[in-house]
């Protein structure tokens, strides 16, 4: 035989299941309660909001870094080819330090200033000034600094091997 109380108690946990009541501390909310009140979804899409707002401002900084970094890169590039070309072809590489010298790329909508041996301040290149690869393998030694809204890198030049010997990377931000 079926026990009575075992009966009523198994009815009774099945109503109360459907109902979304339960003896237990966890308690399912009825239908009508479900929902999130408008108070809530306003304070979750401000969240949302403010984390979106704060990932577009840091990308758009490691954009602009990038574009620094970019431009050091190819002015490093050009000076090696530079010096490279030099002592293929046995003649003296001139290589004017004006708009446009290593490139056009919007990299270098910044400004370019350069520092030669005994001067003490970054200064605009001169018109018609050069930086010249020597065929025995020697180029001026120079500094050279670009400067953008990103900050700023300063890259001094081995003058026998072209290469960056010091490099300086100041990020505004």
């Amino acid at each position: 035989m079926t026990n009575p109380q075992a009966i009523t108690n198994q009815a009774s946990a099945t109503l109360f299941a459907q109902r979304g009541i339960r003896h237990s501390s966890f308690v399912i909310r009825h239908s009508r309660e479900a929902g999130f009140t408008l108070l809530e979804i306003i304070v979750a899409m401000s969240l949302t909001l403010l984390i979106i707002g704060i990932a577009v401002v840091s990308i758009s900084g490691v954009r602009a870094e990038d574009k620094l970094r970019r431009a050091a890169a190819v002015i490093e590039t050009t000076a090696r080819q530079n010096l490279l070309q030099a002592l293929d072809r046995q003649q003296t590489v001139r290589m004017e330090l004006s708009a446009g010298a290593f490139g056009t790329g919007e990299e270098f909508n910044g400004m370019l200033t350069v520092r030669r041996v005994g001067e003490s301040d970054f200064r605009k290149p001169k018109r018609g000034e050069a930086w010249e690869f020597s065929p025995t393998g020697i180029c001026e030694p120079i500094e050279v600094r670009i400067s953008s809204a990103a900050g700023q890198i300063e890259i001094g030049f081995d003058p026998l091997t072209a290469c960056a010997k010091r490099k300086s990377i100041q990020v505004k931000g």
